[in-house]
């Protein structure tokens, strides 16, 4: 068992050991969160990994790869629906690249 102190009315609490997470204090009823605070070893880089990000760079030349398969497709069956969908596309597939271009820079800058 180990005690700690509420963090809202300084009671005495008791949890198990190797008990951590939120709890309801019996005293006050407000939540708490109790960690293990003895874990003192350095987390590294080299042992993490990072979330998939997703520049918008590779967006806007995703998109213009979209169009680029839309366009072929609107040709082929002489589709004008298709064929001003892919314009469309283009134009925000440009935008896209240019804004995360404008972006980059100034990040850089």
């Amino acid at each position: 068992m180990v005690e700690i102190e509420c963090p809202h009315c300084d009671e005495g609490i008791e949890l198990e050991d190797d008990v951590f997470g939120l709890f309801d204090c019996p005293h006050c009823d407000e939540e708490f969160s109790w960690e293990d605070d003895s874990d003192d070893r350095d987390v590294s880089n080299e042992y993490t990994t990072n979330p998939l990000k997703i520049s918008g760079i590779k967006v806007g030349f995703g998109i213009l790869l979209v169009t680029a398969i839309v366009f072929y497709f609107a040709l082929q069956g002489s589709n004008w629906l298709l064929l001003l969908a892919s314009l469309v596309f283009f134009g925000v597939g440009g935008a896209v690249l240019i804004m995360s271009g404008i972006m980059k820079l100034n990040e850089n800058g």
